[in-house]
């Protein structure tokens, strides 16, 4: 703990962090275990959490809120897939659009409607690289750049992944609304 102390620099963020330490780091092992089924390798997703905290303590307000538990939780689920990743390495990523052959964006038409909780519940089945990008943009309000310093990654890339789960959730709603037309 004592090299992240080191890494910030007011006293009052560091106070913040060892607060947070305590109080949450069982918590963030326990997901990463849960992800990596691994014990020192969750160890290493919740160290590599820690050390993206130090340069976002911003984000953090309240310590003990729910938001900063989702905070965290967010941040070591992506280290850990992080970990996955380079255990096995993945397909190299490419750019989608994010409208449907008419041109029509159908998630934006979505989004008008009243179907909240039902997009919701498509996030939430997202692969986690994907979710992860969402929660960041609209429930931390995180920029591109930003992203990718917590994930590791290029903005081009957090992009890209923006742009992929626009397209997966486009492809959930489009067989949603198509099933109901049926019906």
């Amino acid at each position: 703990m004592f090299l992240f102390l080191a890494l910030i620099d007011s006293p009052a963020e560091q106070e913040k962090f060892v607060e947070i330490y305590h109080q949450y780091r069982h918590f963030m092992w326990y997901l990463a275990n849960q992800k990596l089924q691994d014990e020192h390798l969750a160890e290493d997703a919740v160290q590599e959490a820690f050390l993206a905290l130090t340069r976002h303590l911003d984000k953090v307000e309240d310590v003990h809120s729910p938001r900063t538990k989702k905070f965290l939780a967010t941040i070591v689920r992506s280290k850990a897939v992080d970990i996955l990743r380079k255990l096995k390495p993945g397909e190299e990523l490419s750019e989608y659009l994010s409208e449907d052959q008419n041109g029509v964006d159908i998630l934006e038409q979505y989004l008008k409607k009243e179907n909240y909780n039902y997009l919701i519940s498509c996030i939430l089945e997202l692969d986690d690289q994907y979710r992860v990008i969402f929660e960041y943009k609209y429930l931390y309000q995180m920029s591109d750049a930003q992203i990718a310093d917590i994930l590791g990654i290029s903005a081009k890339n957090v992009n890209v992944r923006y742009y992929r789960a626009r397209k997966k959730l486009q492809e959930m709603i489009r067989k949603e609304s198509d099933r109901f037309e049926e019906a």
